[in-house]
C-alpha cells in the first residue's frame, strides 16, 4: 500500500515537472516570438524609412533635371539668338561692305570720267566705247551666267518630276498632277520638243484613273482566261450566241483546257503567247496578241477593256523613257 502511494506520488510529480517545462517553454517560444516581431516590425521600419528617403532623394534628382533641362534650353536659346544676332551683324557687314565697294567703283569710274572729259574729244570718245564694250561684256556674262542657273534648276526639277511619274506609275496611281508639275520645266527647256508632244498624248484614263501595273494586268488576264475559253468560239453580234451556242462554248473550253498539246492557233497558243509577253514586260506585244488571236469573235469585245488597259500602260511607259533618257542626255550638256 505504501509502494503504490510512493508511485503514484513519483507520477504526480513527474506530471508536475513536465508541465512545469511546458509553461517554461511556452513562455520562452513567447518571448523568442516577441523578439522576432520586434526584429521585423524595426527592419520594416527601417525600409520604410529608406524608401522615404529614396523617394525624396528621387523627387529632388527629378527636380534638378528638370531645372538642368531648363537651363539647357535657356542656354540653347540664347546661344542661337547669339549665333543669329551674329550672322545678322556679318550679314549687314557685307551688305555694307558690298555697298562701299560699289560706292567706290561708281566714285572711281566718276574721276576716270572727269579726267577723259580733260582729255581731248577722241580720246574721251575712245574710252566712252570701251567702257560701254566692257559693260555689255559683263552684262552679258550676268545673263549667260542667270539663264545656266535657269537651266540647270529645271533640269533638276525635270529628274525630281521624272521619279515622281515613275513612283505613280509603279503603284498605278493618276499621273495627271504629276504631268502638269512636269509641264513648265519642259516649257523653259525646250517649248517645242517632242517630248512635249509625247507627254500630251497620253492617254486621259491613265491620266485621271491610273494605269493598271504589271502585277494588276497579270491578275486580270488570269481571271479572263476562263471567260476567253468560252466565248471564243461564239461569234460576235446575235445578243450572245444563244444558250445552245454557249453550251457548246462551255464543252469546247473544258476539252480545249484538256488538250496536251494545243494547236498553234487556238485560244490556249494566244493565252501562253500573252502569258510570255507579260512575263518579259512586253505589253504592247501581249495586246496585239491577244486582238489578234480573238479577233472574229464575241471573246473580242470581252479583251477589249484588258488590251485597252494593256496598251495605256505600254504608252506611259514608254513615255516615262523618253522622259527619264531626256533628262539624263539634258543633265549630261549641262
Amino acid at each position: 500500500m505504501v509502494d503504490g502511494k510512493f508511485v503514484v506520488n513519483f507520477l504526480q510529480a513527474i506530471h508536475a515537472a513536465e508541465k512545469r517545462q511546458a509553461e517554461l517553454d511556452a513562455l520562452a517560444f513567447t518571448e523568442e516570438k516577441r523578439a522576432l516581431k520586434d526584429k521585423y516590425e524595426k527592419k520594416l521600419r527601417d525600409l520604410r524609412a529608406r524608401e522615404l528617403m529614396r523617394a525624396e532623394e528621387a523627387a529632388i534628382l527629378d527636380k534638378e533635371i528638370k531645372r538642368e533641362r531648363v537651363k539647357a534650353a535657356a542656354a540653347i536659346r540664347a546661344l542661337q539668338e547669339k549665333m543669329e544676332e551674329k550672322l545678322r551683324v556679318e550679314l549687314e557687314q557685307k551688305d555694307t561692305e558690298a555697298e562701299m565697294k560699289q560706292t567706290k567703283f561708281q566714285e572711281l569710274a566718276k574721276a576716270e570720267l572727269v579726267a577723259a572729259l580733260a582729255s581731248e574729244k577722241a580720246a574721251q570718245i575712245e574710252k566712252m566705247a570701251e567702257a560701254n564694250l566692257n559693260i555689255d561684256a559683263l552684262c552679258m556674262a550676268f545673263f549667260a551666267r542667270s539663264e545656266e542657273a535657269r537651266q540647270i534648276h529645271s533640269v533638276h526639277k525635270l529628274a525630281l518630276g521624272a521619279l515622281a511619274l515613275e513612283d505613280a506609275l509603279t503603284k498605278g496611281l493618276p499621273i495627271q498632277q504629276e504631268l502638269d508639275a512636269l509641264n513648265p520645266y519642259l516649257e523653259e527647256l525646250d517649248k517645242d520638243s517632242l517630248l512635249c508632244l509625247v507627254l500630251s498624248s497620253l492617254p486621259e484614263e491613265a491620266r485621271q484613273n491610273g494605269a493598271d501595273t504589271l502585277l494588276q494586268l497579270n491578275q486580270k488576264f488570269g481571271a479572263l482566261k476562263g471567260t476567253l475559253r468560252h466565248y471564243i468560239l461564239i461569234p460576235p453580234g446575235g445578243g450572245g450566241g444563244g444558250i445552245l451556242a454557249h453550251a457548246l462554248a462551255q464543252i469546247a473550253s473544258w476539252l480545249r483546257i484538256k488538250q496536251v498539246e494545243p494547236v498553234s492557233d487556238g485560244i490556249e497558243s494566244v493565252i501562253g503567247r500573252v502569258e510570255s509577253f507579260l512575263a518579259e514586260g512586253k505589253l504592247a506585244e501581249a495586246a496585239d496578241a491577244l486582238q489578234d488571236g480573238v479577233r472574229g469573235s464575241q471573246a473580242e469585245e470581252i479583251a477589249g477593256e484588258w488590251v485597252r488597259r494593256a496598251r495605256n500602260r505600254a504608252i506611259t511607259e514608254q513615255a516615262l523613257t523618253v522622259l527619264q533618257s531626256y533628262a539624263t542626255s539634258i543633265s549630261l550638256t549641262q
